[in-house]
């Protein structure tokens, strides 16, 4: 009966600690936060060093130019479509034009043939 006893008591401190420790006011949690608030010059200057590298970094700023390229080339490209869309609407309503866009037309498709 002792060994019970003594078996339920060790598991409920064993509980009683897992649970103090791991809850939302554990005092391992304040612990690490101000250990880690301790050391927050430290981790900043690690950061700032970290970031300040790869930013420094040739490959970076191969990557960097190759976006800022392919970005500017979509906005463009989505622009000018919308230019070029206008102007041909244009081109068509002329009647003069429309004729000489037919004429060129036909005359590519007859001598792919």
């Amino acid at each position: 009966m002792n060994k019970q006893l003594l078996a339920q008591c060790e598991k409920a401190i064993d509980k009683i600690i897992t649970d103090a420790l791991g809850s939302y006011n554990s005092p391992l949690l304040k612990a690490v936060n101000l250990s880690l608030d301790e050391q927050k010059d430290k981790i900043n200057k690690l950061a700032s060093e970290s970031v300040s590298e790869i930013v420094n970094s040739d490959d970076f700023k191969q990557i960097m130019r190759d976006e800022m390229k392919r970005k500017l080339a979509r906005v463009l490209i989505s622009q000018y479509g919308g230019e070029v869309e206008k102007v041909v609407n244009e081109l068509k309503a002329n009647p003069l034009t429309r004729a000489k866009i037919t004429t060129a037309i036909d005359s590519v498709i007859s001598e792919s043939m």
